[in-house]
């Protein structure tokens, strides 16, 4: 027979041993006891018989005297109850009214570290009276179809409901860019170009969140998904959150092409009014850039891709930089091939409607334009300046390579990494099939080509050796296309329409004014490009901390904070008229 604490009494125990010799610990302590208070054994009697020491029958004996030892134990019988606490099932109960799952329970109950099993809460539920919950769809458990949680909606802060927060920031430099905004202005023209707006989304926000997504090099406008849940991100164009892919990749959709060009030029003569160091160079270098497009079904021409080596659909596009800092002043994307030899005109009305004249020489290659438009650059009512470079045939290979060689001089090209700096050149005056003016033809040979180079303009004052050394540094608008590819991604391409092209990489053209600004602000980063500025002063995690007064910008220090330090308008808090007039600081923690 077994009782309830599974002691079993064999038919063939023997009594007496198991009285003198007994086995359990509360056992002895009873017969250590019986035996002095009974028997009149003696303290050193009955320690030698049980194995006891006699400090220890002593403390056994005194505290049964005192009822300190419970040498017969009641036994509880009944039911067991529940050992989880009452005030956690309470919390169970109530995260279940509000429809959530058991494995959601378990997960709310674990960020309050409370830790209980899933099978557990289960029990608990099931003893409560609760069922189970029926099937949710998407919407209602929060996520998409590829399990993703659903992000709130995006909208302006309400600074009459807003209350202190403290929230982490995965890019919390861009922050620095605030200043350098509210400098160059460009909130203004974005309201007198008057750029579209929803009841929750301004055009303010809306751009603000266009350019954050630039700034940190997202590859496409859909990418900005991948900060849906950063609310610090969102402070940054005085939102919740950032707006969802589909209303960034819909929001050029309601511009038009006018709107754009419009608002190029309000920005370009703005910028070149705030920054005049940025636009003061004598020279402009062109170029077009072809962004291949991978969609079968688009209209887009087959134009030459020089990323991918061959030619297919794509985008055809144009930029023109500043000689010096190599700032860019100019983009347009809506080009065919018919029209590619008219768009340096276009260039010069625009560039007009900026400065109000072209005192600039025009740098670009053969391919850009056709003989004809070089000889309407040259007549009186345009009379644009250029050097460009003639297109070898194998006649003028020839005859200038019959040339007697006292008829070629040496000239020095003073440009440090280049390895063929003594070159000998050719000058003569020659007039091209259907020009009426006539041109300064530069051949050049022993630069390290088979085949001699000619070089055109129009530009009878510059000395020789100027337009050498201008033109070799042409290639300056090819490393800032380079550049805006590997960082502002501007081959993921946007669209197959052409106007919203046109939208995305006038905003990197934005994005690369701001940095080329705070570069100039960075001692002896000046001349740092956009990607080298990111990884050392940007890309930083912190903390956006709320107040109810003032937004606080919490970094921790770095390698190159020192030089940040130095930078005159990160010093002291700005105030920040989308985020209600309030004033934003940034602080350097340990």
């Amino acid at each position: 027979m077994a009782n309830r604490q599974n002691t079993t009494l064999n038919k063939n125990l023997d009594l007496p041993e198991y009285f003198s010799r007994p086995a359990s610990q509360r056992q002895r302590h009873y017969e250590v006891v019986r035996a002095i208070a009974l028997e009149k054994q003696s303290v050193e009697e009955a320690a030698k018989k049980f194995g006891y020491k006699n400090n220890t029958v002593y403390a056994l004996v005194r505290d049964a005297k005192a009822g300190k030892v419970e040498l017969f134990p009641m036994v509880r019988k009944g039911p067991q109850g529940k050992r989880t606490p009452s005030d956690v099932q309470d919390k169970v109960f109530a995260l279940r009214k509000q429809r959530l799952s058991t494995p959601d329970i378990q997960l709310r109950l674990a960020k309050e570290k409370i830790t209980i099993s899933a099978r557990t809460i289960e029990r608990i539920l099931k003893d409560a009276g609760f069922g189970k919950l029926k099937r949710r769809t998407n919407k209602e458990l929060g996520k998409t179809v590829k399990n993703k949680i659903i992000p709130d909606r995006a909208k302006k802060l309400d600074f009459t409901e807003l209350e202190p927060f403290n929230v982490d920031c995965p890019t919390v430099g861009v922050f620095f860019f605030i200043p350098y905004i509210l400098e160059s202005g460009i909130l203004d023209v974005v309201k007198q170009c008057h750029l579209p707006e929803s009841s929750i989304i301004g055009s303010t926000q809306a751009c603000l969140s266009m350019l954050l997504l630039k700034l940190v090099g997202g590859k496409r406008l859909s990418h900005i998904g991948a900060y849906d849940q950063e609310p610090g991100l969102g402070i940054f164009a005085g939102l919740n959150i950032l707006p969802k892919p589909a209303y960034m990749c819909s929001y050029s959709c309601r511009c038009s092409e006018t709107q754009l060009i419009d608002l190029q030029i309000k920005l370009l003569s703005l910028f070149k009014k705030n920054y005049p160091d940025f636009y003061g160079n004598d020279f402009i270098n062109l170029d077009f850039h072809s962004i291949p497009h991978y969609g079968d079904e688009s209209e887009m021409e087959k134009v030459w891709c020089g990323s991918r080596g061959k030619a297919m659909k794509g985008a055809n596009t144009v930029f023109a930089c500043d000689g010096q800092s190599n700032a860019v002043l100019y983009t347009r994307a809506d080009i065919l091939r018919n029209e590619e030899s008219q768009e340096i005109k276009k260039f010069v009305d625009y560039w007009k409607g900026i400065g109000g004249n072209v005192d600039e020489t025009l740098v670009f290659d053969c391919k850009f334009t056709n003989y004809k438009i070089l000889d309407d650059l040259e007549n009186d009512n345009v009379n644009v300046k250029f050097i460009t470079l003639r297109k070898r045939n194998a006649a003028l290979v020839k005859k200038t390579l019959e040339l007697p060689q006292k008829a070629w001089k040496k000239v020095y090209v003073p440009i440090p990494k280049r390895k063929y700096k003594n070159v000998s050149v050719h000058e003569s005056e020659v007039k091209l099939k259907d020009c009426e003016n006539s041109f300064r033809q530069i051949a050049i040979k022993d630069h390290g080509r088979s085949k001699p180079t000619f070089i055109l303009t129009n530009n009878k004052n510059l000395p020789l050796k100027d337009i050498l050394q201008v033109y070799a540094k042409r290639w300056r608008v090819e490393n800032k296309l380079s550049e805006m590819v590997a960082f502002f991604n501007l081959n993921a391409l946007s669209s197959s329409i052409m106007v919203r092209i046109h939208f995305d990489i006038l905003w990197t053209m934005i994005a690369d004014t701001l940095y080329h600004r705070m570069a100039s602000d960075l001692r002896r980063f000046e001349n740092n490009i956009a990607p080298t500025v990111f990884k050392k002063f940007i890309d930083m995690p912190g903390k956006v901390v709320y107040d109810g007064e003032k937004f606080s910008v919490k970094i921790r220090k770095r390698a190159h904070t020192p030089v940040l330090k130095e930078v005159e308008k990160l010093q002291t808090p700005f105030q920040v008229p989308w985020l209600d007039g309030k004033f934003v600081e940034i602080i350097w923690t340990a």
